[in-house]
């Protein structure tokens, strides 16, 4: 026998093995459930429509879009995320998390109130 004819034999048989383990089938052998129920179908569409509408069935979702915790305004959180910045306690490598002294976190939070008194004054204008 020649090599050739060694090496086809070879990967014959690496293939049909390969083959052979992809081929069984994907479902197992467990028994299907039983479900019983004691409401009728006429009860459970009954107690469907009695039930009050909810906004998450008005929007297809699962569950309610979440509402945002916080009563900042958009220029308050964009005034303070500048002076964060600027006080090198956000950083965009992986490094440390630096935390906030109580000064820094004054002068975060008064960064925000200087932006809402500077958009009220404009809206004032």
């Amino acid at each position: 026998m020649n090599a050739k004819t060694l090496i086809a034999t070879a990967l014959f048989v690496s293939f049909a093995g390969t083959g052979a383990a992809f081929a069984q089938e994907g479902t197992q052998d467990f028994p299907a459930p039983v479900l019983k129920s004691s409401t009728t179908r006429a009860e459970v569409i009954a107690t469907l429509n009695a039930a009050p509408r909810s906004e998450a069935a008005s929007y297809g979702e699962a569950s309610v879009a979440p509402k945002a915790a916080s009563q900042l305004s958009r220029a308050q959180v964009a005034a303070e995320t500048r002076e964060a910045m600027r006080l090198g306690l956000i950083d965009t490598s992986e490094g440390g998390v630096r935390i906030a002294t109580p000064a820094q976190l004054e002068q975060i939070r008064a960064a925000g109130v200087r932006a809402l008194d500077g958009g009220m004054t404009t809206a004032a204008k």
